[in-house]
């Protein structure tokens, strides 16, 4: 069977019956004949070069976001080294009053290590108030055991109508607070011996207003070494660090519940937790207030002077997530799209081209494919080295990203169609967290 082209294709076709050809008459005399297994491999590889696109396209993403991430590596300010370079002339001990603040509900497997943690510091000037959020478990009668001058403990009211229970236990500990440095830490971070010493430093000659970071992330169970380590994934390759310091713009904002540091001033001129009050990414709206009021923000690695473990069992991580994600991305279903998106062509796709490539036996894709994995995994592994994380996950970064992917949906569908955010016994539906405050 031929295929019979004219230079321009005008006319009519049909079928000649006796020779089984497939041509076109056209008033141009000059066809080209080409056969049907020559077409066909002309049209297979019309698509084998869109996949080659496709393939080229992931290569040099990845390779942008590898450039990113390498540069946030090399930039980002490292706390506890910062604050030894400085001279004995800016030592701050005795000088700043810090309110170390810590919200609990149901914490009692880790609130004791957590408050011991704040009140074995080398800093001399300072307090630990810890709200109990009308905990169901031990945690109060845990807390209640602590015995230290240093240390207050008050029982949180019940929420109010319109609050998120973290931001309203925040709230009653900031109104409780006497420091002009305020501290927030979860409830399960743990606080090295020099943490406040070097942490008020570091404020103080960044001359910022808000300082927050990672701390360093304990991971034990296989879920968590494949999960957790996305956080730093996703901040490090999609947000350059340098301008969350340098730009006002919010978009370009980064803060972390886990360890946020404020000048007491800074704090009050935003409304404090009040002007964050419904939302469930309560930390990186801090953040974007901060910036909003003409103060400065600084993420900074911590991995010296504190260490949390999140989560505990896959249960909690699907929660956690699940409920941060989609109110992360601001409750946009394009975002979500997004996310889904991206990740399933960056770091899913290479892994079917590479297939793809040795079954066709076709080097270039083999090769791209090959490069792009290699990169995705070099990142992680950057990140496991720079932040003290299990350093063979790295090498499960497409089941990471396969599971981001199922969290990222399920925290668009619990949210958007189903009961709201659930966290520590207490739903959120999305019409209350997505509510404008009024200021």
């Amino acid at each position: 069977m031929f295929i019979r082209f004219p230079n321009k294709l005008q006319g009519r076709n049909h079928r000649n019956e006796r020779n089984n050809r497939i041509h076109f008459t056209s008033k141009v005399k000059d066809t080209v004949i080409i056969p049907f297994h020559k077409f066909k491999t002309k049209i297979l590889r019309l698509n084998f070069s869109c996949i080659e696109i496709i393939n080229y396209f992931i290569l040099l993403t990845i390779i942008f976001l590898f450039t990113v991430n390498l540069i946030n590596i090399i930039t980002i300010k490292k706390i506890s080294r910062y604050s030894r370079s400085l001279n004995s002339s800016n030592r701050c001990e005795n000088q700043e009053y810090i309110s170390v603040l810590i919200p609990a509900r149901n914490e009692e497997r880790i609130i004791g290590r957590c408050v011991e943690s704040a009140l074995n510091q080398n800093y001399n000037n300072f307090e630990v108030i810890v709200l109990d959020d009308n905990s169901t478990d031990n945690t109060s009668k845990i807390l209640s055991e602590i015995r230290n001058n240093r240390l207050k403990i008050i029982k949180g009211k019940q929420i109010e109508d319109g609050w998120v229970g973290k931001n309203f236990a925040c709230k009653q500990l900031s109104e409780a607070a006497k420091g002009n440095y305020i501290l927030f830490i979860d409830a399960d971070t743990i606080l090295e011996k020099n943490a406040l010493e070097n942490s008020v430093k570091f404020i103080k000659s960044q001359n910022a207003d808000l300082v927050s970071f990672f701390p360093r992330q304990i991971t034990i169970s296989f879920w968590e070494k494949i999960i957790i380590p996305l956080l730093h994934f996703v901040v490090l390759t999609m947000l350059p660090l340098i301008l969350v310091e340098k730009t006002k713009r919010t978009s370009l904002t980064m803060a972390n519940g886990q360890f946020m540091l404020f000048r007491r001033t800074a704090y009050d001129k935003i409304g404090g937790h009040y002007s964050v009050k419904n939302r469930i990414v309560e930390d990186v709206w801090l953040g974007r207030k901060i910036k909003i009021s003409g103060g400065k923000l600084i993420f900074a690695d911590g991995t010296d002077i504190a260490y949390c473990r999140m989560y505990k069992n896959l249960n909690e991580i699907f929660e956690g997530f699940s409920k941060n994600i989609f109110p992360g991305l601001s409750f946009s279903t394009a975002g979500i799209i997004f996310v889904i998106t991206f990740f399933f062509f960056l770091y899913i796709i290479p892994y079917i081209m590479l297939i793809y490539g040795i079954i066709i036996n076709t080097g270039t894709l083999i090769l791209t494919s090959i490069i792009s994995i290699i990169l995705a995994i070099t990142i992680r592994i950057t990140h496991s080295l720079k932040f003290k994380l299990p350093l063979h996950s790295a090498f499960f970064h497409i089941i990471s990203s396969i599971s981001l992917i199922i969290l990222s949906i399920n925290s668009y569908r619990i949210i958007k169609f189903g009961s709201g955010a659930v966290w520590k016994e207490r739903k959120y539906p999305e019409t209350m967290i997505k509510q404008k405050i009024r200021e």
